[in-house]
């Protein structure tokens, strides 16, 4: 079963960070907040953070003997940041992989 998480990303910083998750599957409600303070329904994405920790792009630690997940998104304005394909998943800028394969 997952947790269902709410996250927004900021248009202007072009990423969101969330930080000491300890659930290791997630439903996703990604939202974007723009300059002008509208909000904009994303999508809905399913996160096994186990396996993308195994691939490199989440980060995995321990926090007080527990496991936790460390997640970044990112928007590449590539065409229209309302488009799920600008966004991305990784630890860092330069190691991602696409958030479209991972629409519910």
């Amino acid at each position: 079963m997952s947790v269902i998480r709410r996250w927004n990303l900021n248009e202007g910083l072009g990423r969101c960070a969330k930080t000491n998750i300890l659930e290791s599957n997630i439903e996703l409600h990604l939202g974007l907040k723009r300059p002008d303070g509208t909000r904009h329904d994303i999508g809905r994405f399913r996160l096994d953070l186990t396996d993308l920790s195994r691939k490199g792009f989440v980060a995995r630690r321990v926090v007080e003997g527990n496991r936790a997940f460390d997640v970044q998104i990112y928007l590449r304005r590539r065409d229209h940041p309302l488009d799920v394909s600008s966004y991305y998943l990784g630890v860092n800028d330069d190691r991602t992989t696409p958030l479209a394969p991972y629409s519910m």
